[in-house]
């Protein structure tokens, strides 16, 4: 008997989902394609894209000091370098790679950093938008297909992306 109580919860709870779901006006946006058509999004993503290339140079340039320097102690320390020196050289090598671990570290904060930077304002108007055409239309959910695996959308008139791009290049 309480295995029957128990069903007859379950089907109530579907059947009243399904109620409520009928009269629940729904939008999906493509966040992905905003931020690759958005043109602020676009100049966002160059700049930031040109600062990290810098970073990574700057980054290469120390590998390859370091490179050079480990060759040069293989190479010449043994024959060349008195004991004193070759110690110099060793510590001058640690602390170059202690330098560029740091750096990489760095590049990975200044990056996320500057993403935050960069697009923080630019999730902000794509939220007003959406948030704007929610309200004038009536919807009661917009889902990101983004991020929510919507593997099909039968509707395209739910889809609403393009409606968003125009007003953020409205504005």
């Amino acid at each position: 008997m309480k295995r029957f109580g128990f069903v007859a919860v379950v089907l109530l709870l579907c059947l009243a989902s399904t109620v409520i779901a009928r009269d629940t006006k729904i939008g999906i946006i493509i966040s992905a394609r905003i931020l690759e058509e958005y043109p602020e999004a676009v100049s966002a993503q160059e700049t930031l894209s040109s600062e990290i290339n810098e970073w990574q140079r700057q980054a290469q340039q120390m590998e390859e000091e370091i490179i050079a320097l480990q060759q040069e102690l293989e190479q010449q320390a043994a024959m060349f370098y008195s004991e004193e020196r070759r110690q110099e050289r060793e510590n001058e090598y640690r602390t170059k790679i202690n330098e560029y671990r740091t750096f990489q570290m760095e590049i990975e904060q200044r990056a996320m950093q500057r993403n935050q930077e960069l697009f923080e304002p630019i999730n902000e108007r794509i939220q007003e938008i959406i948030d704007q055409i929610a309200t004038e239309d009536g919807f009661d959910i917009i889902f990101d297909a983004v991020g929510t695996n919507i593997a099909y959308l039968g509707d395209q008139t739910l889809d609403i992306t393009d409606r968003v791009l125009q007003e953020l290049n409205r504005q």
